[in-house]
């Protein structure tokens, strides 16, 4: 007659891991994000904690700091528009999936498109840096040298190890 003890410790813990999982989805549903955007985007927060990342690292005074952060915004202000352009360039590229034939003419000119857009902001991006370089005093421009290598591989979307993905050995 030891069955229901044994039955109530099961019903107990199993009640107990309910509520347990249903806190932590609450939490996890109704905690406010950090960032505005939604899920995968931090509206702005990413570009001003890359930004606050160079400032840290480059241990600007507060003359360079302010010289940087209008840089910053100026660049910020040139660069948005090319990069919705980009991102609507991609949008009308893939909508081409949609259609039912679809000429390697017409492919290679919208891919074109993407790529002259992609130019501009690497063009933009490159003078920006240059400029920053700028206000670095000597002493820095080493530092600077390293940190803007670390900066461009967070800039870019693919960071695999080339040595060991197989998909890049010929």
């Amino acid at each position: 007659m030891n069955r229901p003890p044994r039955q109530k410790w099961l019903l107990i813990l199993v009640a107990i891991l309910l509520l347990t999982n249903i806190a932590t989805l609450s939490i996890y549903w109704f905690k406010k994000p950090d960032h505005e955007g939604g899920p995968g985007r931090d509206g702005g927060n990413r570009e001003k904690r890359m930004g606050q990342f160079m400032v840290d690292q480059m241990k600007f005074d507060a003359t360079q700091e302010a010289a940087y952060w209008k840089l910053r915004d100026s660049m910020m202000v040139v660069q948005k528009p090319v990069m919705d352009s980009i991102r609507n360039a991609k949008k009308r590229f893939f909508d081409l999936l949609n259609q039912a034939e679809t000429t390697d003419s017409i492919l290679v000119a919208r891919s074109n498109e993407i790529a002259d857009l992609q130019k501009k902001l690497d063009i933009a991006t490159f003078r920006h840096f240059k400029n920053v370089r700028a206000i670095c005093r000597p002493d820095q421009l080493q530092k600077f040298d390293t940190v803007i290598k670390e900066i461009v591989n967070r800039m870019t979307p693919f960071r695999r190890n080339r040595q060991g993905d197989s998909t890049f050995k010929k």
